[in-house]
């Protein structure tokens, strides 16, 4: 392949890349603004400035753009770049605050999604089953750095990764930051120190 036909191909990749992320961020604020079951395919991609079988190319189906949602907020809640971060990392401490820090920012950047998710699992399979795929995925995250934390010499009690996971949920930063007024800095620095305090405490 030439230099040339290689810019094309990076070109075509781009191009393409920004059509998914016109297509997710349409679909996140129509299914903010009409919920899930009040948008259709047909409405985002008249919003999206697309055809619907770009849609039906890329996602499948509605069900497929929601679940395209969860990388969307990967992405603007910048858990790549802490993920890419926690790599380098070998102090327990700093660790702990990623998770913190990970926490804080899904919050702050996406609570919406997260809302949607939560608030329409118990009425649609496809909202449920793409709630259970984030759930996962945040399993996984979480059981990574504690693992980490783990090999950089932390004594840890078996249940960490619960521990920490009941911690992180929306219920507990809602009660302190929409509640009962916290900052949201407050709350990650709370996070931190609970989670520095009680991952390493002996479960009964």
């Amino acid at each position: 392949m030439s230099a040339e036909q290689s810019g094309v191909v990076r070109l075509r990749d781009r191009r393409e890349q920004l059509t998914l992320r016109i297509i997710l961020t349409t679909a996140r604020r129509l299914f903010a603004e009409s919920g899930y079951t009040g948008t259709s395919i047909r409405h985002i991609a008249r919003e999206a400035g697309v055809a619907p079988q770009t849609i039906y190319s890329h996602f499948g189906s509605k069900a497929g753009v929601l679940r395209g949602l969860i990388d969307l907020l990967e992405e603007e809640a910048g858990l790549i770049d802490l993920r890419a971060e926690s790599q380098h990392l070998d102090d327990p401490m700093k660790l702990i605050q990623v998770l913190a820090k990970g926490s804080r920012q899904v919050r702050e950047r996406c609570g919406d999604i997260l809302t949607l998710l939560h608030s329409g699992a118990s009425i649609d399979a496809d909202i449920a089953n793409a709630r259970a795929e984030a759930m996962r995925r945040n399993r996984i995250e979480i059981d990574a750095v504690i693992v980490q934390i783990r090999e950089a010499g932390r004594n840890l009690d078996a249940n960490a990764t619960d521990v920490a996971i009941a911690l992180m949920t929306d219920d507990v930063y809602h009660s302190l930051v929409t509640d009962a007024g916290w900052t949201p800095a407050a709350y990650e620095q709370w996070l931190t120190n609970t989670l520095a305090l009680l991952l390493s405490q002996s479960q009964p």
